[in-house]
């Protein structure tokens, strides 16, 4: 009789445990009641909980959903991490895709959405281009008066996505396909714009700026000689043959016959010139909006092949960037054609490094021919000590400084 009452009071014990465990502690009855006082003292929130788009949980008084009321090591009492705690109910956005937006990629959900309530659609916490230009700022996109009509009414997300994409511009359909969506190419004035090549299958943001340009028809503002002289022909076949967008040259060839100096760049120990990498990886053929026509900004070009270094860039624990890397100025540092430095860089390590820290061309570490790196057994330059790009120790240092570097050579310490 003992044994029955023992197995029925455990029995009791485990479901007030298991109601405590999903209630959270506060009984289905009283959990309203209970996080209406949340209320009483956040009185900022007692107008936003009665607008139209408040968050579904707030709405509903469902505070606990979100917010500890207890402790919490996230700010905000939050339970999670912002970005874990928006993707437990908004499963998939932006990270099934190949590239995803920056806020959505450090899980910065909060700095487009309202946790709470907002008069915008989706909680966002600003309209349209109000809320894309807290961040692209406008003379970064619109580059002359005339403006592509979806771009002049601030139509961000009628062409990106605004958590991810596949395509590397944030698209919602690949470059293309997207401008044909509104654009027809099969009109006799099209064709003739573009001396009756097929431009069917192409991609239209090669010579037209999507957003805005100085010159009509969206061209972009430097053009490539050939393409503004018309004269097509000299890279591409004749646009009656079979295949009239093909080069009349193998590869790098045709663009080589006319930069014959990029040619000797190619030659050098170090170069970009391999399997795999051809000049518009990096350079627009017909017309660009940036310096040397390369296809846009040159951190966005790089980090199109060196996803490691992206990677590194954006990682939390990442506290010191190089001056450079801040400014996106990769050619600060290398030669993005060949140099006969390792890594492309313009100049060997300890004369690219004190061109400016000048303070260490006379004071440094021992490094050259007479220090040599136990591990690789060649000489000690600055980037044996130092990462290039970026670091999460002071200085840059590949190691904390205090010891953990020291003893990656000084192993008997």
């Amino acid at each position: 009789m003992w044994q029955k009452k023992k197995l029925l009071y455990i029995c009791i014990f485990l479901l007030l445990a298991l109601i405590y465990a999903v209630t959270g502690g506060v009984c289905p009855a009283t959990a309203e009641t209970s996080f209406k006082k949340c209320l009483e003292c956040h009185k900022s929130l007692q107008k936003e909980i009665k607008l139209k788009g408040a968050h579904t949980p707030f709405k509903n008084f469902n505070c606990g959903s979100c917010h500890n009321p207890h402790v919490s090591k996230h700010k905000s009492l939050m339970k999670k991490e912002i970005g874990s705690l928006c993707k437990s109910c908004h499963e998939g956005k932006g990270v099934k895709q190949k590239f995803s937006h920056n806020p959505v990629e450090k899980s910065n959900c909060l700095e487009c959405h309202d946790p709470h309530a907002s008069k915008n659609r989706n909680l966002l916490v600003a309209k349209g281009k109000e809320l894309c230009f807290k961040c692209h700022k406008a003379e970064s996109i619109f580059f002359g008066k005339i403006k592509h009509e979806p771009a002049r009414k601030g139509l961000c997300l009628k062409c990106h996505n605004p958590h991810g994409s596949d395509d590397f511009s944030l698209l919602r359909k690949n470059k293309e396909k997207i401008c044909i969506s509104c654009h027809s190419i099969e009109s006799t004035k099209t064709k003739k714009a573009h001396e009756f090549y097929p431009v069917s299958g192409t991609e239209c943001v090669s010579c037209h700026n999507p957003h805005g340009a100085k010159k009509d028809n969206l061209i972009k503002q430097n053009k490539h000689q050939p393409f503004a002289e018309g004269n097509c022909r000299k890279c591409h076949n004749s646009p009656k043959s079979e295949n009239p967008l093909g080069l009349n040259k193998k590869g790098a060839l045709v663009c080589l016959q006319c930069h014959k100096k990029i040619d000797e760049d190619f030659n050098k120990i170090s170069n970009h010139f391999f399997d795999g990498v051809f000049c518009i990886n990096c350079h627009n053929p017909h017309a660009s909006d940036q310096s040397g026509m390369k296809k846009g900004v040159l951190k966005k070009i790089c980090f199109n092949c060196h996803q490691d270094t992206k990677w590194r860039m954006s990682d939390k624990k990442t506290k010191f960037l190089h001056p450079e890397v801040k400014k996106g100025n990769c050619n600060g540092c290398h030669d993005p054609h060949g140099s006969n430095s390792r890594l492309l860089l313009v100049n060997n390590e300890f004369a690219l490094c004190t061109s400016c820290h000048k303070r260490h061309a006379t004071f440094s570490h021992p490094i050259g021919a007479n220090a040599i790196d136990p591990r690789s057994k060649r000489e000690i330059t600055c980037i044996t000590c130092h990462a290039l790009m970026a670091s999460k120790h002071e200085f840059s240092l590949r190691f904390d400084g205090k010891k953990e570097l020291c003893i990656q050579c000084h192993s008997s310490y």
